[in-house]
């Protein structure tokens, strides 16, 4: 039987780098860490966990960026403020209070890692996303937002696709993202299609990457094309095709109707 060890990396800290203190995490979480958070490594960043409890995620943290990063804990618990050392700050208050993160923040300053580890409660989620993304975190930060499981437990306030948890609202912010191209007035463009530039869904784990964002533009590229209309043009009823054909309106029809679509399938075989 081959012996299993724990990967190199996040995972591997958080068995060996927290001096007894207790830490718990998923085992899928790893995984995450060291995919978004490989490239601030040397880069002395500063990193915000929300949930700092016994005080073990701060030492995995320390450890994975080599005692490089400047680390900072927010939790509710007073006994929590034990934990700060040469480069970790404790700040005790309740995330969900607006005011507090504002504190937080102007004392901190920009912040390029930011980890939602603190009360799970999906209201509390997403009144610290609101105010910690855009306000705190740097223009090319990473905001982890865990537990998200608890977006589908009656305890916690959640409920399949229930509105206000925190998975409904990040599913809303994905067509945000869209609000560029989107061509539909129920869905314009807001802060957060200008600052988020990629939200992606785990089990469990929300990840949000910033990044100024503006619309995109349309780019092409060679010469040679094939002729699209051809096929409409040989029909024997090519007069009265060509204009259905280049109809905004028809052609919204057939893509949303399938006999019409087949209706025009049919046609351009009888032509080819």
């Amino acid at each position: 039987m081959i012996e299993s060890h724990p990967r190199i990396g996040t995972e591997m800290h958080f068995h060996s780098a927290t001096r007894g203190r207790y830490i718990h995490k998923h085992s899928n979480y790893f995984e995450i860490y060291d995919r978004y958070l490989e490239r601030f490594k040397g880069r002395a960043p500063t990193i915000l966990e929300i949930g700092v409890q016994h005080g073990g995620s701060l030492l995995m943290w320390d450890a994975y960026f080599e005692g490089d990063a400047k680390i900072v804990g927010l939790d509710i618990l007073q006994e929590c403020k034990k934990f700060e050392e040469r480069n970790v700050r404790i700040f005790i208050g309740d995330q969900s209070d607006e005011n507090f993160l504002k504190t937080v923040i102007a004392q901190v300053g920009k912040v390029d890692i930011i980890v939602d580890d603190g009360s799970h409660v999906p209201t509390h989620q997403i009144k610290t996303f609101d105010v910690l993304f855009y306000n705190a975190l740097a223009e090319d930060g990473i905001y982890i937002c865990e537990d998200c499981s608890t977006s589908y437990q009656w305890r916690f306030g959640g409920g399949l696709r229930r509105s206000g948890t925190f998975i409904e609202y990040a599913k809303k912010l994905c067509d945000q993202l869209n609000a560029w191209v989107a061509n539909d007035p129920a869905l314009v463009v807001n802060e957060a299609t200008k600052w988020i530039k990629a939200i992606t869904f785990f089990s469990s784990v929300v990840v949000f990457e910033k990044a100024p964002m503006s619309a995109p533009s349309a780019v092409a590229a060679g010469e040679e094309r094939i002729d699209l209309e051809k096929p409409f043009r040989k029909s024997k009823l090519s007069i009265l095709v060509m204009p259905l054909k280049r109809s905004n309106l028809v052609q919204g029809l057939v893509r949303r109707n399938p006999f019409l679509w087949r209706l025009m399938r049919w046609l351009l075989r009888q032509n080819q």
